[in-house]
């Protein structure tokens, strides 16, 4: 099965976007840690904001943020549930914000949907290039060191192809509607930041999810 492209993957969460949108209702704790270690009403970006649970944390934390998203379907119902908050649609591969404009940036289990190493570098680099000089970073990736992908791993390395890329089904009744992921080597993720041009602040793993925290300089 080819990688998808980024307006198929966008697709495919507007086919599941009321059914993802009961499943993803509580934020991590990681993003109402980072929102607490920011300045006062500092002005965030949520990319790959989705139905806007951590956009809602991080207006109830007092920042001011924006959230971007390419699933209209998913904004839809991020702007019906969060107050408060700018939703626009956009491609995390070109964000429409001019240079260094934000104080922080997030971007929660969006990357790994991007099917080429090409794009989430471009996706990091824009993190890059929409931040302040100081300004901080938070990027999570499913790891690819879980139990349940372990065979698949292993396989894909046996034959040569990429250990990372699979499908994930989403099941809506009787079918099933494919969701593309690469999966995250452990050090790839920090590895990819720092190509952006970020300074890795912190690399942990958190669950089934790897993330970093990073911070632009200059």
């Amino acid at each position: 099965m080819r990688p998808p492209t980024r307006a198929e993957t966008a697709r495919a969460f507007d086919e599941i976007a009321a059914q993802f949108d009961r499943t993803r209702e509580r934020p991590w704790p990681e993003i109402m840690d980072f929102g607490r270690s920011l300045p006062p009403r500092s002005l965030v970006l949520d990319l790959g904001c989705g139905n806007g649970r951590h956009a809602a944390v991080l207006a109830e934390l007092g920042h001011r943020v924006v959230g971007l998203d390419a699933s209209a379907k998913l904004l839809g119902i991020a702007r019906h549930r969060v107050a408060g908050v700018t939703f626009a649609r956009a491609d995390l591969c070109t964000v429409p914000f001019l240079g260094g404009r934000f104080a922080a940036a997030i971007a929660i289990a969006a990357i790994h949907h991007l099917p080429s190493e090409t794009e989430r570098v471009a996706a990091v680099r824009e993190i890059a290039r929409v931040l302040r000089p100081g300004g901080r970073a938070l990027v999570t990736a499913w790891a690819a060191e879980q139990p349940r992908f372990e065979r698949v791993v292993e396989t894909r390395r046996a034959r040569g192809e990429p250990p990372g890329d699979v499908w994930v089904p989403w099941r809506m009744g009787g079918r099933e509607v494919p969701r593309f992921y690469h999966l995250f080597l452990d050090n790839e993720l920090p590895q990819l930041v720092l190509r952006s041009g970020l300074r890795v602040e912190r690399y942990f793993r958190t669950g089934d999810n790897y993330a970093v925290v990073a911070e632009r300089h200059g």
